[in-house]
């Protein structure tokens, strides 16, 4: 009984919860396997067996016991799973054991792949490989793949070379990883992409290298309209020269009205002409950041109907909401009402 009594060591020590924690939070969870059985059915026979097997085979105690899905493997089942594993020739067990969540005719199949191309795959398999170049724990590079599970059948050479471009091509590796349905892509339309993005002098993001034509057209089009706008600044540079401020200020602003620096750089510029040309000084939009997140025409169409009723709007009441607005319009209305009543009384 080597796994109850190290159980009970554990358990004295505080280092994990205790034995009924853990089949509490099994039993609260789906089986998401065929080759998954109910924990509470298991006696400690069997429950023994399964923690021996998964020593024997190299998984630490610690992560044993952090992942309590384990528990719920056939006996049978991990014992075939570890077997294929072995032949990854991982490091260490604890960096493959989550694709133990793989139906076994799904890790036979990759496992054969695994085998066959570990002369040509850095690394020594795809794992490994896909950790390495995205600086992520091997255990979480596990879990994406079995998310996006065309990592494992995917041509290596071609995904090796759509990752060769993208990265020689300044793509940031977080947004790669963040954005994995770049590689199912022909290197062919990657290429393509890339020479009229950088002719247009903007960033390159995976999604712009895979989206539709019309979508990448429209992109293009703005990014290019944004680059004239902010030339080589930043938006945060932008707007704090167009305000008078500096870009520190601005960034403190961006910490309270987070959605400043999101705005597009031609519909800041086009805010900005119109508010200075109607006399709102710097100031002024400074106290009042949240008109950034306004359409101009709707700017434009409440400061032409304040005006008319006899109102010089400040940008608070240019940005009211629909409600409190028309609260604000029929208060004017009345009050023009009123003393147009007593005008003409006299």
């Amino acid at each position: 009984m080597l796994a109850l009594n190290f159980f009970k060591l554990l358990k004295r020590t505080n280092s994990v919860r205790s034995k009924n924690q853990i089949i509490t939070k099994i039993n609260g969870k789906q089986d998401f396997s065929s080759h998954m059985v109910n924990f509470e059915a298991k006696n400690e026979s069997v429950y023994d067996k399964i923690y021996n097997e998964c020593i024997k085979n190299g998984l630490s105690a610690k992560t044993i016991y952090k992942n309590e899905w384990i528990f719920k493997l056939k006996i049978n089942y991990l014992r075939s799973g570890f077997l294929l594993l072995t032949k990854w020739n991982p490091k260490q067990m604890d960096d493959l054991f989550v694709l133990l969540q793989l139906p076994l005719k799904k890790l036979a199949y990759i496992t054969r792949r695994t085998i066959i191309e570990s002369t040509i795959v850095p690394h020594g398999n795809r794992v490994y490989y896909f950790a390495e170049n995205f600086e992520k724990e091997p255990e979480e590079v596990c879990y994406h793949m079995i998310h996006y599970k065309f990592l494992f059948s995917r041509n290596f050479l071609t995904l090796h070379q759509i990752y060769q471009t993208l990265i020689e091509n300044n793509v940031n590796k977080n947004d790669i990883w963040r954005d994995t349905w770049i590689f199912m892509y022909s290197i062919e339309q990657i290429n393509r992409r890339i020479s009229l993005i950088k002719t247009a002098n903007i960033g390159i993001k995976p999604w712009m290298l895979r989206c539709k034509p019309e979508v990448f057209q429209r992109t293009i089009m703005i990014q290019q309209e944004n680059r004239v706008v902010l030339n080589t600044d930043s938006t945060a540079q932008y707007l704090a020269k167009r305000l008078k401020v500096s870009e520190k200020t601005i960034r403190y602003i961006n910490s309270k009205y987070p959605s400043i620096l999101r705005v597009s750089p031609t519909k800041l510029k086009e805010i900005l002409d119109f508010l200075l040309k109607e006399g709102y000084r710097p100031a002024h939009i400074m106290s009042t950041p949240r008109v950034f997140t306004h359409s101009i025409s709707t700017l434009q169409e409440r400061l032409t109907e304040l005006r008319d009723l006899g109102c010089e709007p400040n940008l608070t009441a240019l940005c009211k909401n629909k409600t409190t607005y028309q609260e604000l319009v029929d208060k004017l209305i009345l009050k023009n009402s009123k003393s147009f009543n007593n005008s003409e009384m006299l």
